[in-house]
């Protein structure tokens, strides 16, 4: 087998005038017996990765045929947290991080937030990160308060500066036989979604005339606990993609509270994570707004009538209030909301309070945490088919695979819907066939993700030029006085009628 060339491949994509995207490769002549998981564990990168770096090409190998093998991707960091500035300390013996902190007017929180590794234990010699550097030429310095105002943010006009930080692991321990394990190929393959989302919406972006930098740093520390990415990165980056994970989220977010940087939370996290900076953004939809949405075409499609609403007052109780709020806004004096007791599993008596002689509306405004409750229903009203019935169902709803085709078309089942990719719409189809000609398949949900972060993000520029059409995502930004921060309230409604799901007219 040939020895490969040591390749470093530094993930700063920098791009001055257009997309220089960075990659390494070199070629493999298959000797008889190979496979391309053998071929992959050997030169150690995923299955994955293997495929993607050689398209369109079959699954038999023959003896000569030449393979080209992505090199493992070492991020490095530009500068080391002292190097950038940033005021420090040396442990002495006997020192802890509370005694740490108090010297420095610090809270343990914001000591650890800054030195991760500290956490499992400090030795003499240490050098402790205990101030952040001073401003820089970045005008969104760490050091600058922020004022979120009810404003969006507004990014520098030049050139687009964003960092990904995503854990690929690269120092992760192999298991037995040499290879790794399940959970760290998972998170290397997301992060090579996330990577390829951003690297695609840079090249559109380009396209119409914007300047993008983007940086990708692994979240994750060596085998020693050191982190490959300082505070540095945070006061390079016009906006923050990442990380993933709780604990790095938590650190960086903590880090960029007081700054006009930027954060997008990728994955659904709770918020008492990621709301410390008020510039933190999730397109994960507020999902109250989509069921007083849906609370309100209930009471104007059953106007005069009564509407049942299967009520458990558990954990999605707020969405059950919010249908309510709904309800009552759009209702005309003689539209009645009825509550029916039930629980995650059942709702007792719910047949008994059906009329044959007319549409019988019901309303499930909980979630996944009552997927029993939603095979309850559908069942009693299969056994139960002379009723005519109008489901209205909570989001997460239209995803349950159990719910029948025929249950969703007899009972008009309609839902709130936040997202969806306009297949064919020809401005999206076009930007999803350059992803294609770059990996050979459609973007996954997390190459979506990013690529919509970014388009948003050069949005905030406020240059004229035309943005590339955002590709999954619709984001109506609200101001939300009680949470101090913009969420995203875009929902529309859908029926699913005719054996598909239909917008609602």
């Amino acid at each position: 087998m040939p020895i490969l060339r040591n390749l470093l491949l530094v993930l700063s994509l920098c791009l001055v005038s257009g997309v220089q995207l960075v990659t390494a490769q070199v070629e493999y002549t298959v000797l008889p017996g190979d496979t391309y998981a053998r071929i992959a564990r050997a030169h150690d990168v995923t299955l994955t990765e293997l495929r993607e770096a050689n398209p369109g090409r079959g699954e038999a190998l023959s003896p000569g045929d030449v393979v080209r093998i992505p090199q493992p991707m070492q991020l490095v960091r530009v500068l080391d947290a002292s190097q950038a500035g940033a005021e420090v300390h040396t442990v002495e013996a006997g020192q802890t991080l509370y005694a740490i902190a108090n010297l420095y007017g610090l809270e343990v929180a914001q000591l650890e937030a800054w030195n991760p590794s500290a956490a499992q234990g400090l030795s003499i010699g240490d050098v402790l990160v205990v101030g952040a550097a001073p401003e820089s030429a970045n005008p969104a310095s760490l050091g600058a308060p922020v004022d979120a105002s009810q404003s969006l943010p507004a990014l520098r006009q030049d050139t687009l500066r964003a960092l990904l930080m995503l854990p690929f692991m690269l120092e992760a321990d192999t298991v037995d036989g040499g290879g790794y394990s399940a959970k760290t190929n998972r998170l290397r393959e997301i992060s090579l979604e996330f990577m390829h989302g951003a690297q695609w919406a840079a090249q559109s972006l380009s396209d119409s005339g914007y300047t993008v930098a983007l940086r990708v740093v692994d979240t994750e520390p060596d085998t020693l606990g050191v982190h490959l990415w300082g505070i540095d990165d945070l006061q390079w980056a016009d906006v923050v993609l990442g990380p993933l994970r709780k604990a790095p989220l938590d650190s960086v977010n903590t880090l960029l509270q007081n700054s006009e940087v930027p954060q997008w939370v990728l994955t659904p996290q709770n918020p008492a994570v990621w709301e410390k900076h008020p510039l933190a953004f999730s397109m994960e939809p507020n999902p109250s707004p989509g069921m007083e949405a849906l609370g309100a075409l209930a009471a104007q499609q059953h106007a005069g009538d009564t509407v049942m609403m299967l009520e458990t007052r558990g954990v999605d109780a707020g969405l059950e209030q919010a249908f309510r709020r709904g309800f009552l806004g759009a209702a005309t004096d003689s539209t009645v909301l009825q509550s029916v007791p039930a629980n995650a599993q059942f709702a007792e008596g719910l047949i008994a309070e059906l009329d044959t002689s007319k549409v019988n509306p019901i309303a499930i405004p909980v979630g996944k945490s009552a997927q029993s409750l939603y095979a309850y229903v559908q069942t009693e009203l299969q056994l139960a088919d002379s009723f005519p019935v109008h489901v209205y169902g909570h989001p997460d709803s239209r995803s349950f695979e159990f719910l029948e085709r025929r249950y969703l078309d007899r009972a008009d089942y309609t839902v709130p819907v936040s997202v969806g990719t306009l297949w064919n719409d020809s401005t999206v189809a076009g930007q999803i066939e350059q992803f294609r000609a770059a990996h050979a398949t459609d973007p996954s949900i997390y190459g979506f993700i990013a690529f919509d972060a970014m388009v948003e993000s050069a949005r905030w520029q406020g240059l004229p030029w035309p943005l590339p059409a955002q590709a999954h995502f619709k984001l109506d930004w609200q101001w939300d006085e009680a949470r101090a921060r913009f969420v995203n309230e875009h929902w529309f409604l859908e029926t699913f009628a005719n054996g598909g799901w239909e917008p609602v007219r």
